[in-house]
């Protein structure tokens, strides 16, 4: 999988937004208590354990097809990237995947308190920091079909909607983006989702 580096944007009214690489020992308990709560009911991994969250990232660190990336808000965990090789997953078996092709999963923890257009911001900086490694050309998602509040941000973002699909454990949609599609739908945005999206980022 490729090796990813930081990213960083700082976003008006809401501070600092990094995506790091994920690390077991520092970010594996936030990880679990996101993924065993309700609000991931669509990761399907609420009844796992600690030490079954702990495995689950020991295998995508040792995968070559799989990375995960943890992003945090002024410096503390707040939301989760998995990104992989869709001819590695079922997904895989429904589309013809192409070189560049990366798929993206993403969770968000639960908010502390609300902030206005933080699901938004942090989505959009991941779109943007994908389409920043080298190689990524065009990012495939496969959200469950009941999986409303994603399908909203997808569009928003520039994912095109292809067709259902029946995975081993969802019905789901296939949509996909390229960089073109992205930037096509920023001039759709409403100001105030424009503000949170700019890209004035860096690297390292």
């Amino acid at each position: 999988m490729h090796v990813f580096t930081d990213y960083s944007r700082c976003v008006p009214g809401m501070g600092m937004l990094t995506l790091a690489p994920f690390d077991i020992g520092r970010h594996a308990a936030c990880a679990h208590r996101w993924l065993t709560s309700d609000h991931a009911r669509f990761w399907g991994m609420t009844g796992h354990t600690a030490a079954d969250t702990v495995d689950y990232f020991a295998a995508i660190e040792a995968s070559s097809t799989h990375a995960a990336l943890i992003g945090l808000h002024a410096g503390d965990p707040a939301f989760l990237v998995e990104v992989y090789d869709p001819a590695a997953e079922p997904v895989g078996r429904h589309y013809p995947v192409a070189p560049g092709d990366a798929g993206m999963h993403l969770l968000i923890a639960p908010p502390r308190q609300p902030i206005h257009l933080f699901t938004w911001a942090v989505f959009a900086l991941t779109v943007d920091a994908l389409f920043d490694q080298p190689g990524i050309e065009r990012l495939v998602v496969e959200p469950d079909v009941d999986n409303n509040g994603i399908h909203v941000l997808n569009r928003r973002a520039g994912f095109v909607y292809h067709r259902q699909l029946e995975l081993d454990d969802k019905t789901a949609w296939l949509a996909t983006c390229t960089a073109r599609d992205r930037d096509a739908a920023m001039t759709q945005l409403t100001a105030a989702q424009r503000t949170v999206c700019a890209r004035k980022e860096t690297t390292a």
